[in-house]
């Protein structure tokens, strides 16, 4: 048995290994806004995604070890949705493959499109320490005159208690 909402949740082997329900309910709510679905009915669109994506992933390892490869690539998903007589999906599926590998090449392309540093490892390594030392410099700075303006505001306190014993002295001695 599938996974069931009731089962305690996250955390299990089971729902490691199937699609998230989040994903899924999204995919009902995009597709169905005017309808409501039940919770029975989405956990049955959970499982049955669960099956099909089960069954596809074995199919596609079974045409992998059939043209004798390691590793599992797009056509042979592609040959996996023939086998299994879903051919009405392969058009959305290379649409969707072309689609995936666009937003790769961009993305390789815009990490490749970065500008090298201008700057060897220990030059960055030289500026970093400088301004370390520059940090340490003003954080020094700083408690020399928060300790210079404590010994003011002592001066200041034991000043007026001088004056305020003078002051009574002086009206003590009245």
């Amino acid at each position: 048995m599938m996974g069931s909402p009731n089962n305690g949740g996250s955390g299990s082997e089971e729902d490691d290994k199937c699609v998230p329900r989040a994903a899924v309910y999204k995919m009902i709510r995009d597709c169905t806004p005017q309808i409501r679905v039940s919770g029975e009915a989405k956990e049955f669109f959970v499982q049955c995604c669960n099956e099909f994506i089960h069954t596809l992933a074995l199919q596609a390892n079974a045409v992998c070890e059939q043209q004798a490869k390691k590793l599992i690539h797009p056509d042979h998903i592609v040959t996996a949705l023939d086998n299994l007589g879903y051919n009405s999906y392969k058009k959305n599926c290379l649409n969707a493959m072309e689609t995936a590998q666009e937003e790769m090449a961009q993305k390789r392309k815009k990490l490749q499109g970065k500008p090298p540093s201008i700057y060897t490892q220990e030059e960055l390594r030289r500026q970093q320490e400088i301004l370390f030392e520059q940090a340490r410099e003003e954080l020094q700075q700083l408690e020399e005159d928060d300790w210079a303006r404590t010994q003011e505001l002592s001066k200041e306190v034991l000043r007026k208690k001088m004056e305020a014993t003078r002051t009574d002295d002086d009206n003590y001695d009245d």
